[in-house]
């Protein structure tokens, strides 16, 4: 991912309240995919985002990110 290594990159979870859609998906998904150094990909129904960012992106910039767009961040796990 990113051209670094794999002790570069950490892995969270993001638990997020108010995605009902699609559209909702694809919207945290850009959101997050838009931030350098952040890959995401959202389940849906279990309402969470699969995150791999790089250890020196700031977790508070991903929560940010959905928040921006009207979603609550519940929870980061990892």
């Amino acid at each position: 991912m990113f051209g670094f290594t794999k002790k570069e990159i950490i892995e969270k979870t993001m638990h997020i309240e108010g995605m009902h859609c699609g559209h909702c998906k694809a919207n945290v998904e850009k959101a997050l995919n838009a931030i350098s150094g952040v890959s995401a990909e959202v389940d849906l129904e279990k309402k969470v985002a699969a995150v791999k960012l790089v250890k020196n992106v700031v977790v508070d910039k991903i929560k940010e990110a959905v928040e921006d767009i009207g979603l609550e961040v519940v929870a980061i796990d990892g």
